[in-house]
């Protein structure tokens, strides 16, 4: 009975490791009831079913059924209480974060299809959402970036688009490695 709840608690805490990497899925592509069914609720109702679990079978006299009955609902405050998290501060704090437009963007590779000399824009073609893009570009150093380079998007303002060449963005990349 001690492994079932030890296996409970590394398995909450693995599904909670997951949740702070990859987040919450933001579109709702389910019922109302069913966004409450997520990582973050599951890994905290998993750990501490564990955590609860494991000294009442290792120290306690209680039986099975009592040793479950407890763990269980620790795991059921466990949820509530990441529920009430989620519903009472971190949906609402998401939704006062907007996004700014101009980087939504950022760091996506393009190819300069016009050249960008100083003074006068270029064009830079690249893919978003499986289409092919095109927009006015400027370099971000005001220098001269001939058609075919490799550049990556720092921001997109006025319909202007304002570029890097990826060869300096892979110099920074390599100093940091």
């Amino acid at each position: 009975m001690t492994l079932l709840f030890a296996l409970f608690l590394v398995a909450g805490l693995l599904v909670g490791v997951v949740a702070m990497l990859g987040g919450i899925d933001r579109k709702q592509r389910h019922g109302a009831w069913v966004k409450y069914l997520n990582l973050p609720t599951a890994g905290a109702a998993a750990a501490l079913f564990g955590i609860v679990g494991y000294p009442l079978a290792k120290y306690s006299s209680l039986g099975t059924a009592a040793t479950l009955a407890i763990a269980g609902a620790s795991a059921l405050a466990a949820a509530a209480g990441m529920v009430a998290l989620i519903a009472g501060w971190a949906v609402p704090s998401a939704a006062l974060h907007v996004e700014d437009p101009r980087f939504a963007l950022q760091g996506n590779p393009a190819r300069v299809s016009r050249s960008i000399s100083t003074g006068h824009p270029g064009e830079i073609a690249f893919e978003h959402d499986g289409a092919r893009r095109t927009v006015p570009a400027v370099a971000l150093e005001g220098a001269s970036i001939a058609e075919g380079t490799e550049v990556v998007i720092e921001r997109i303002e006025d319909g202007i688009a304002y570029v890097e060449l990826w060869s300096n963005i892979e110099r920074e990349l390599e100093k940091l490695s």
